[in-house]
Order: structure tokens, then sequence, then C-alpha cells
């Protein structure tokens, strides 16, 4: 049963107001959404700051707003290329990026993300993520397989007018927000829908997990469950229920530990986090040559400040 809250944002007349105790606003699972969320192109418009003809004519030409290119991926010990592999990197330019941003900002203050999300949230981060799991002895983490290209434009299509969007302006937002008939990685939007499409195989997997009391979260295609207890017999099941929705697992990122876990990116054990050991390499290594490379020298004090960052959640755990 829906629990209703108390104000909605309504088209009155040329103006948008917030009016109290108004019927028409519902929690739905673990998404706010609002009755009539966006129902007209003008409230559309009004959200974006632009007008019918600009948003016509993007879409019309979608392809001269993105840009698409390969890098090779980097050793994170030398910093060298790795043979044969490769990373696709997207994004969106001009006026396009634009009003993905106002597609965003608008998203992240009508939804509300569930708790064992960590990846794209304000306020959460990896950290965060991996220090949830301490105390637990069994660790089983894995990767969803290319994740943002593997979700379509009808996956998004659905979550818009699951939110209360008519159709119009769903596959306007649709439109505006993928590419190719998917979803770009790389765009000021991805994370937060790809969070939200995914919710609905999130809470299966959360429910599976409160059942069997174990924790679990997600850092974007990142998924982490533990417990006190031995678990390795439940892995088949939940596996199952990720390709049962259609996602696929990157089995070389898929392990199940009881020491030393790596939970994306940080060691977690029973009291402590710890940065993995290929970090230190990597800070090592730029130490050599950060203040003979600006670029380098910027990589440096990144890693510097991550660590403190892992030194002051350890502080906190301590008090």
């Amino acid at each position: 049963m829906h629990r209703k809250l108390s104000s909605v944002c309504l088209e009155t007349n040329q103006t948008y107001r917030l009016v109290a105790s108004n019927p028409e606003i519902y929690l739905i699972g673990s998404l706010i959404s609002f009755f009539a969320m966006i129902t007209t192109e003008k409230y559309l418009y009004y959200i974006l700051k632009t007008d019918k003809k600009t948003v016509q004519d993007i879409i019309a030409n979608l392809d001269d707003y993105y840009k698409s290119w390969e890098m090779p991926k980097l050793d994170k010990d030398t910093n060298l290329p790795i043979p044969n592999k490769t990373r696709q990197l997207n994004s969106s330019t001009k006026g396009l990026k634009l009003l993905q941003k106002r597609i965003y900002s608008f998203l992240l203050k009508k939804t509300k993300l569930p708790e064992y999300a960590y990846g794209g949230v304000p306020q959460k981060d990896n950290i965060k993520n991996a220090k949830h799991h301490q105390g637990n002895k069994y660790i089983f983490t894995t990767d969803l397989k290319s994740f943002f290209p593997s979700i379509s434009h009808k996956q998004v299509f659905d979550l818009f007018s699951e939110l209360g969007c008519t159709p119009t302006i769903s596959r306007l937002l649709t439109q505006l927000t993928t590419h190719k008939h998917q979803l770009p990685q790389g765009v000021a939007t991805s994370t937060l829908i790809a969070n939200l499409v995914f919710r609905k195989t999130g809470d299966k997997i959360s429910d599976f997990a409160k059942s069997n009391d174990m924790k679990f979260t997600t850092f974007v295609d990142d998924l982490t469950l533990s417990s006190k207890v031995d678990f390795k017999k439940c892995i088949p099941e939940i596996l199952q229920i990720i390709t049962d929705d259609g996602y696929k697992i990157s089995h070389g990122k898929t392990n199940y530990k009881t020491k030393n876990p790596v939970i994306t990116g940080v060691i977690c054990q029973n009291n402590k986090l710890k940065l993995d050991g290929k970090v230190y390499k990597r800070l090592s290594r730029l130490k050599k040559v950060a203040f003979a490379d600006t670029a380098e020298e910027r990589r440096h004090n990144g890693l510097s400040q991550y660590r403190k960052r892992i030194d002051k959640a350890n502080v906190r755990k301590m008090r």
C-alpha cells in the first residue's frame, strides 16, 4: 500500500508552487514518485529552462551532441597501456549537456535512492560502502558486465513512466538521456538513472539479504553482500536473481572471501579499513616523479587525500 506524503509540485496558471497536504504524492517502493510528475511539455520546458524548438533540434541531431572514443586501459601500477584492453568513453556537449544537468538536478530532488545504493549518491562514497560491511567475516563481491550499455532505452522509458510522466514526456526524457538505444556512460544523468533502473533487481537482492541475515550494498555496477556466517550456498541464488533480470556477471571480478576482502577498492578488515596494496605502489611510484610532472603531482596529491579519508574513517570507527 502506498504511503502518502504532504506536498506535490503542481502547475497553477503560469506558476509552479508547492502545495501542502496534497494527496497526489506517494512513496512507491524505494522511489518517491510524484503522481503526474511531469504531464505537460510546458512544464518540462519550464524545468529544463528551454523551449520546444531547442529540444526538438537537439533530438533531431543527437549524434552531433555526443563524443565517443576509446582509450587504452592503463595499468594502475606502471601507468602503461594494457595490451588489447580499451575503455569506451562518452561525453555529451553543448546544449544537450546543459539539459542533462538540469534533468539530473530535478531527478535528484524528486526521487529517493534505496539505502543500499552508495555509488553516485551525495554524501556517500566507496569508503562508506566498504565500511558498511565491517564486522562481517564472509564477503561476496561481484561486478555487472557492461552495466551502462546493458540498460536499454526501453528500461529508461519505463522508469520515467513509473515516476509518473506521461508517455510523451517519458519519450522526450528518454531521448535526451540515452544514445544509440542505450544508457551512455560518462554523461551527467547516467549514474542516477542506472541506480534507479537497477532498483527493481536491487530490491530483490536486498529482500533476499535481509531474510538471510546479510548486508547488501551497490556501488553503481559493484555489488557486495556480507554476513557473520558462511553463506556460500546462497551465491547461486543471488546470481540467478541478477541474470534473470537480464544483467551479466563479470566472473573475473567475482569473489567470496573471509580474509582481507577488497570492497570497492578498499581492504575491509574487521576493525580497520586499508588502502589496497596496489594503491601504495602507485603512491610510491608517483612520489618519485610528482615534482617533475604536474599531472603526476596532481595524481599523487589526489591519492594522498584519499588515504587521509580512509584514515579518518578508521578514527570514526575507533570512537
